[in-house]
Formats: structure tokens, sequence, C-alpha cells
């Protein structure tokens, strides 16, 4: 497909159209897409396997779970409640609007642009994507071009659910990013890094459109001295090497008390060794490209700690370990995303909170405590888009939880109902019969005030 500007431009016209058609906004038609949606999906999951195996090396168990049961999970709900979501909210009156009937209901905002990134191809284009069709939107979706193969299955799938006025999904790189958002959508979605959200912000304030943005950042893993080491352990490698680490939600780096830095490291040694061995693990998602593998090896320092080893011909970074990382280190300065986890030991916890707080507010904080009371002091002392006490990346794995960061991490929320209400907007609403009122207020004011200050009080 074209992704010259007239073609882009001939493209937003259409769905213009579509849109005021009002075929978009009728609620059987959207169950009827999304339902057709579900049953293609259903259908081409292995077709998605394949492709997800070939752009990531994603084993088959962590890309049927995070990326086709989540989406088909999703699915299902939104199907069951997207009419109860839709129907309009009753509010009651003042006195003196009687009679009269006051609502809100939810409408679209009509023309959406989503774009979504590599390391969850399928789950981070299509979530939004089927909480914008249940609004009632059109939609133009442009996937990630580092992710070729599971783009082309989505263009595919799109292609054989929707027509083209109502979704669309345009394939290109920066290119044709930059002239998509040169275009007046009424709401822009993206998922991905600081640098282009900025962009989309920016097409948001010109446009005077709202803005979406899911940009992740670095999520701490904070260890109380209490915790069970084992059970911590254990759960922080399962979420930090799911999907090599290119997870925004993953644990960066683990901030835990100085006495216990040395049988974290031996523990989480043997857990990494017991879950991947020493070979090239066919349980180990691959690094998406070599630029961002040649980033990775760059952040190692001379005592990492690696389990295994490399093959950079097939993009294969082995786990590892950073031990007794400093908070000025350089893989502590950026964001990981891959197979690296920094131990940063402190020796006290409130100076180990002073440095949290300095850093940007992340998508994701994990505690790890015994102590209910003083988890919620270090949560309420801690913004962020989602908090999880005692393991990791639950709160965004949850599909009846919204989504969303904070700050340089991102602004926003969806999934389920959340994704519904954030591809809507509310709209008043308020019918008066044409009867007699003894309540309108109209010139000449003469002593109405008087009679207002009596009737109307707080």
């Amino acid at each position: 497909m074209s992704t010259s500007p007239c073609h882009l431009t001939s493209l937003f016209e259409g769905q213009r159209v579509f849109f005021e058609s009002g075929q978009s906004r009728d609620l059987a038609y959207r169950h009827d897409r999304l339902r057709r949606l579900a049953r293609e999906f259903e259908r081409r999951s292995d077709d998605a396997l394949a492709s997800l195996h070939a752009d990531l090396g994603k084993p088959a168990l962590e890309a049927w779970l995070a990326e086709i049961h989540f989406l088909q999970a999703e699915l299902k709900h939104c199907l069951k409640r997207l009419a109860s979501w839709q129907k309009p909210e009753r509010v009651r009156n003042p006195f003196y609007f009687w009679p009269a009937r006051s609502e809100i209901r939810r409408e679209p905002f009509g023309q959406v642009l989503i774009a979504s990134p590599w390391n969850y191809p399928l789950q981070l284009a299509l979530s939004p994507l089927l909480s914008a069709v249940a609004g009632g939107n059109c939609v133009i979706l442009k996937p990630s071009e580092l992710a070729p193969a599971t783009s082309a299955f989505l263009a595919d799938l799109i292609a054989s659910v929707f027509e083209p006025g109502h979704v669309t999904l345009i394939e290109g790189g920066p290119r044709t990013g930059a002239r998509l958002l040169e275009l007046p959508f009424q709401f822009f979605f993206y998922t991905g890094g600081e640098k282009v959200g900025r962009l989309y912000a920016e097409a948001g304030a010109r446009h005077l459109a709202p803005v979406i943005l899911e940009l992740g950042g670095k999520c701490p893993c904070l260890l109380d001295h209490d915790v069970d080491l084992g059970r911590a352990v254990e759960r922080i490698v399962a979420g930090k090497f799911f999907n090599a680490g290119q997870t925004c939600i993953a644990p960066d780096f683990v901030a835990l008390p100085a006495d216990l830095h040395d049988e974290f490291l031996q523990r989480a040694e043997a857990e990494i060794t017991s879950s991947y061995g020493r070979t090239q693990s066919p349980d180990l998602a691959r690094i998406i490209n070599p630029s961002h593998y040649q980033r990775l090896q760059k952040l190692l320092p001379p005592d990492a700690l690696t389990i295994g080893q490399d093959d950079p011909e097939n993009l294969f970074c082995a786990p590892r370990l950073l031990p007794n990382t400093p908070w000025d280190s350089p893989a502590m300065q950026e964001e990981i995303f891959g197979p690296l986890l920094p131990l940063v030991p402190y020796e006290d916890l409130a100076k180990a909170l002073d440095h949290l707080k300095a850093l940007p507010s992340p998508l994701a904080l994990y505690v790890f405590s015994q102590h209910r009371q003083q988890s919620e002091q270090i949560a309420a002392s801690l913004p962020s888009g989602a908090i999880c006490f005692n393991d990791v990346m639950k709160p965004g794995t949850n599909h009846l939880l919204p989504i969303g960061g904070l700050g340089r991490s991102g602004m926003g929320r969806y999934r389920g109902r959340s994704g519904f209400e954030s591809f809507t907007y509310q709209r008043p609403v308020t019918r008066r019969w044409l009867c007699k009122d003894p309540f309108l207020v109209k010139a000449p004011y003469q002593d109405q005030l008087k009679r207002l200050r009596k009737f109307l009080k707080p």
C-alpha cells in the first residue's frame, strides 16, 4: 500500500466519510466486527505464533500466553460487557429543571491513530484497537516496522475483518509515521519510547486532540529486609527474563539490602541456570535487531555475571546479573529492555527511597515486603503508573485492570472498560418538555434575585 502523503490523505478522508455515515457507531455493527475479529484471530492463531517466532524468536508458550490468550480473553470480556458500557447513565436533576431527564452518553472521538511497538506486536496493536472499535471510532493502525512478519500477519487479519473506511493498517517506517502525524486525527495512541512519544504529544497539541502514551521507563523492584528471598528471586527472574526482558513493565533493576546482596546473587544465578541452562535456550526470546543487541552489550560492566554464551549472529543475548551496581552506572541511566538485571545494594532504606524518588515515575513499581504498613508507605512515597506487592508484572497482565504511565512513563489508561472509556468521551444530555416553566429566569429580573435566594439554597 502506498504511503505517499496524497494516498494517506485520501485514506483519511475515506475514514471521515465512513465515520460520518454513523456505521462505526452502530452497536450491532461493532459487535459483529469484534466477533469476526475474535473468530479470525482464533483461526489464525498458529500463524500468529509463527510470525512472533520469526520476529523475536518468542517461545510458543510466552507468545500464546501474553499475546494470543490475553487478546482472546479481552475480546470475550469486551463483547460480553460492551452493551452495558454503552448504556447511558441516568443522573438526577435539580428540582428547578422539572420536568426533565438527564443522562451521560459515551460518544466516539472519531478518527484514531494507533501506533504499536515491536516487543509485543500483536497484544499492543490489537488491545487498543479493539477498545477503539468498541467505542465506535474509525482507526488507522501503524505497527512497528521492526516486526515485519507480525506486521504482515496483522495486515491480512485486519483486511479480512474490517472495511478500509473503518479500520486500515498502514505499514512503514519513521517517515510514514511522521506523515500520519500531520493528519488531523481526533485521537492519538502511541506505545513505545519517550523520544517518539513526544512527537505524538506534539501532534495532539497541534490538532487539539487527546493522546494516550504508554512509554515504559525503569521499573524498580525494591526488596525489604524481611522478604522471603527464595520466593522473591523466583518471581523476579520469571518476570525479568520473560520475552528476554523486552517488556515495558519488566523489573528493570533490583534495589535490595546490602546484607542480602550475595545471597540474592547466588539464588538468582541458580534460578536462571535452572530455567534457561547455560546454552542457547529455546525458552529465551531473541533481541529484536543488531542495534538493540549492541546497545545492551555496551551497558555491561566488567564484573557482569553471564549465565550461558552469547550468539550475536542469532541475536541471542545470554542472561546477565550485574552485581553491586552503583546508582550512577551506565545500566542505570536508561531503560534496559533486555536480559540484564542490575542489583543495587543499599544500607539505608530512606536513602534508597531518595534515589528512587529522583528517577522519573515508572510504568510499574514492585515492592517485596512482609510488612503491609511499610509497603503502603513506600507506595505513597513513590508515584508510579501501577504497583504490585510481592510479585512482578501482574497488574499489566490483567485485562480487568487499566494500564498506563505517569509523567515520562506515559499518560492515559486503557484495557477493558478503561479502554472503552478512554476512546470515548462523556456527552451530557438533558431533555425537557415544552410546558409551563415556573422557574424560568428571564429579564426583566426585578426582585427575582430575592426569590432565588429564598428557594435556591446550597
